[in-house]
């Protein structure tokens, strides 16, 4: 019977189109055993042909200022099967809405942190939130 948790991390797509930020996040999440990043993204159109090859559990897009490019990604990935979970992240000064967020098959809507480490914490909260975590601690029930 399936219905026991899995005993993997949760496999994350990660779209961001600024470099540094990319990189600290994802030398940030290689040293958490409960993340790993199975791709990493330059932009929307590459996000959605990856999601496809490698079915990761979450997608975290960054829609910058790109909302259409964003939106279309979104609504694109969401429709694969298996379905990731997808967090958008946008910036303060972006104009981005987090229904049409929600109405393109975005699980998650959050303002990008000003760190790394920040977003490390909002994507572990998240990622409960929207029942992504798996925990590797937890005994199988089979």
């Amino acid at each position: 019977m399936s219905g026991a948790a899995p005993d993997h991390a949760v496999r994350i797509l990660l779209m961001d189109n600024q470099r540094l930020f990319a990189s600290a996040l994802h030398a940030k999440l290689e040293q958490d055993p409960r993340f790993e990043i199975v791709a990493v993204a330059s932009d929307s159109d590459d996000a959605v042909r990856l999601a496809d090859e490698v079915e990761p559990d979450v997608v975290l897009l960054d829609a910058e200022s790109h909302t259409a490019e964003t939106l279309s990604a979104t609504r694109l990935i969401s429709a694969h099967e298996p379905a990731p979970r997808i967090l958008i992240l946008a910036g303060a000064e972006d104009n981005f809405d987090a229904v049409e967020a929600h109405d393109a098959g975005a699980a998650a809507f959050l303002r990008r942190p000003r760190s790394a480490a920040d977003l490390m914490d909002t994507l572990e909260l998240a990622t409960v939130l929207i029942g992504a975590t798996v925990s590797p601690d937890e005994p199988d029930d089979q």
